[in-house]
């Protein structure tokens, strides 16, 4: 089971202070940084992730816009070396953009179709309509916070501990 993760949206200046401290450092510089909003994302995350790519859950920028969502995007901290504690991932305002600008043409039917089509032995667990609903809800729900990065040229960033 996925952990907790979520989207922050941050000012360009932000995303430069995160990328010039070493890696060991990035984790938990959201705690003390003060973002322009927050979306809470809960365990969504992982199938949502899945949902909108290629049903894996992998760092890439694969089957834009979906892709940029959670994991793809810049990797700025996990999956290498001495990073498995967390995932910090980084959107561009353009790519915030193109997010915001898709989101909402995606509906629950086509949703549903491809979370339906994640493997459950990658996944950990069956698919089901529970976790769908669960997913879905908070990926629709998101359509604002998107909207509101793009319209301010933010960056997004996704932050999940493992």
């Amino acid at each position: 089971m996925s952990c907790l993760g979520a989207l922050s949206a941050v000012t360009p200046r932000l995303v430069e202070r995160l990328r010039a401290l070493p890696p060991a450092e990035r984790v938990g510089f959201f705690g003390g940084a003060a973002v322009e909003s927050c979306y809470e994302l809960g365990v969504s995350w992982d199938a949502m992730h899945r949902a909108l790519t290629d049903r894996r859950l992998e760092y890439g920028n694969a089957h834009p816009p979906g892709c940029w969502v959670i994991l793809g995007g810049e990797r700025i901290y996990g999956g290498r070396e001495g990073e498995w504690d967390h995932i910090i991932t980084g959107k561009t305002p353009a790519q915030a953009q193109a997010v915001a600008d898709w989101i909402g043409s995606v509906t629950e039917e086509q949703f549903r179709e491809w979370y339906f089509t994640i493997d459950p032995a990658e996944y950990g667990m069956e698919p089901d309509d529970w976790d769908c609903g669960y997913t879905w809800e908070y990926f629709h729900d998101s359509q604002d916070f998107w909207k509101q990065a793009a319209k301010k040229r933010l960056y997004v960033i996704f932050d999940a501990s493992q």
